[in-house]
């Protein structure tokens, strides 16, 4: 998809790339080699030049190239050439605003179908750490606001490659909201265990947890693991829109079936109920 993209180039927009689609000028290559045929003469030399920009970065693999010039609504063009290394990731806080003032509760990040939930600072560090190297893109909900900066200031990590943040995407196909009022749009995604929980809660379930409740700490894990594994069946069902959306244009492929990695984290029933009880609404943090 990345090599039938134009939007990224000087002086041309969606309404431009969809008229250069439709003249049959559908990727790169036909642009270089009649470029007169599609473009205003003045503008030719610049595009071209960035033309040779990224199929330079491409070619090298400078995907932060693309995370610069496609900009955070189209960076899902790059879905194709990373598929095997994304690493979905969701994170909860202390909610007390961002490092210094808040740390990091739980991590969870699914990775090549496996699924890592990590409490422990350290273990946290490593798995971040690890994945920062190896990952080539990460995937989040609202991450462009709170996941990826909150990490930046605890960690030190610059998480500066490529970043798909579905709340992004999805709005710009007209899924708006919460990541759950977003999933249960979608009736064949699975409905999950904490469905009923939110980030509020997720507050103050690591302030049970600190007074030793049961429980408390598995049914936070379970809450993060879940809204992680759920960003992969959300990239799939924006891809499938895409492919249909330009489908009298492109044979675009579909992404492989999604499989959610296992789990044995649970919700604690009796955690839950405790959650919604008034009991611990004032509770205060250790």
């Amino acid at each position: 998809m990345i090599e039938s993209t134009f939007l990224h180039l000087p002086s041309i927009g969606e309404t431009t790339e969809m008229s250069l689609w439709q003249k049959g000028c559908v990727n790169w290559q036909t642009l270089m080699d009649s470029p007169g045929a599609f473009l205003p003469t003045a503008k030719v030399d610049k595009v071209l030049r960035a033309l040779d920009l990224s199929r330079s970065a491409l070619s090298v693999g400078d995907l932060r190239y693309f995370q610069r010039t496609l900009g955070s609504a189209n960076v899902w063009r790059m879905l194709p050439y990373v598929q095997e290394s994304i690493a979905y990731l969701d994170i909860e806080s202390t909610g007390t605003g961002f490092p210094p003032y808040a740390h990091s509760t739980s991590i969870a990040i699914s990775y090549k179908g496996q699924l890592y939930v990590e409490h422990e600072m350290g273990a946290k560090r490593r798995l971040l750490s690890d994945l920062h190297a190896e990952a080539k893109m990460w995937c989040t909900f609202s991450g462009l606001s709170f996941d990826i900066p909150f990490l930046r200031r605890e960690f030190g990590l610059p998480f500066d490659g490529l970043h798909l943040d579905l709340r992004v995407w999805l709005g710009r196909q007209g899924h708006r909201g919460g990541l759950k009022k977003i999933q249960v749009e979608f009736s064949d995604i699975p409905t999950r265990s904490s469905m009923d929980i939110d980030g509020y809660d997720a507050v103050r379930l690591w302030r049970l947890h600190l007074q030793g409740v049961e429980g408390a700490l598995e049914t936070l894990m379970c809450y993060n693991a879940e809204d992680t594994v759920v960003l992969e069946a959300l990239t799939e069902k924006a891809w499938q829109k895409e492919i249909l959306a330009l489908s009298e244009i492109f044979e675009l492929s579909p992404r492989a079936p999604y499989s959610p990695p296992p789990t044995e984290l649970k919700v604690h029933e009796e955690v839950y109920r405790r959650l919604r009880s008034d009991s611990i609404i004032h509770a205060s943090p250790n």
